[in-house]
């Protein structure tokens, strides 16, 4: 085998943590230079791949992935050639579709964690990927809500001029799901209508039911690997 795919299979969420960390932390710092949409997507589409990557070695996912990664990369990256109205329309189908498949990887996740037989360092690098694709998944879909009826939530002034630019909204509505799941609430975003409400609180539950399984999966794997 290759030292470098031999490489990325020993450490496939290490790699996989690297662009998700692009997507979060980098890529906002310099949305500032008029850059924020299609970086956004450009970044997105880097973690479907490393996502691809990491399913490989399962042919089911793989094929999965595969299915659901190619239509979402290319309605999020391709509606910025578009018209608005189209663009509008091809981000909101690639996002539903990325959102929808970042849930079901973080899933997988959760089983694998479960089914390994010991932990090791890329587990741990693993079950942290499972949480950040839960914050960008709901972060998608409430900037999908926001896009169907801009009078979804409330925000307070200076955010409320932050979505005003379009672009910026995608920061701000994970950022309000990253503050949603750690049930933080610092109150300068608010959900008004039904759906983003059930959204929130269905979030607010995962992230306390993700931590309450995943450190029982990690404990289980522990114990797996004493007993050997």
């Amino acid at each position: 085998m290759h030292p470098l795919a031999n490489l990325f299979r020993q450490w496939r969420y290490l790699f996989l943590l690297g662009a998700l960390l692009l997507l979060l932390v980098i890529q906002p710092m310099i949305s500032g230079f008029g850059t924020a949409g299609w970086l956004f997507d450009i970044m997105l589409a880097l973690v479907m791949v490393m996502l691809v990557l990491v399913l490989t070695r399962d042919k089911g996912w793989r094929v999965i992935a595969c299915v659901l990664c190619v239509p979402a990369a290319t309605l999020s990256i391709g509606s910025h050639f578009l018209n608005p109205s189209a663009q509008q329309i091809c981000l909101f189908a690639g996002h539903a579709i990325g959102a929808l498949f970042f849930i079901a990887v973080t899933g997988k996740i959760i089983q694998s964690i479960f089914m390994s037989r010991e932990i090791s360092l890329d587990s741990i690098f693993g079950a942290i990927c499972g949480y950040l694709l839960l914050g960008v998944a709901w972060g998608l879909m409430y900037t999908m809500l926001h896009t169907f009826n801009s009078e979804s939530f409330q925000f307070d002034a200076a955010i409320g001029r932050q979505i005003e630019q379009g672009d910026n909204s995608r920061h701000v509505f994970i950022y309000f799901s990253f503050v949603t799941l750690t049930t933080i609430g610092y109150g300068d975003i608010s959900p008004l209508s039904t759906p983003p409400r059930t959204l929130a609180w269905v979030k607010a539950v995962t992230g306390q039911l993700y931590l309450a399984v995943l450190i029982a999966g990690l404990m289980s794997a522990l114990i797996a690997t004493k007993r050997n």
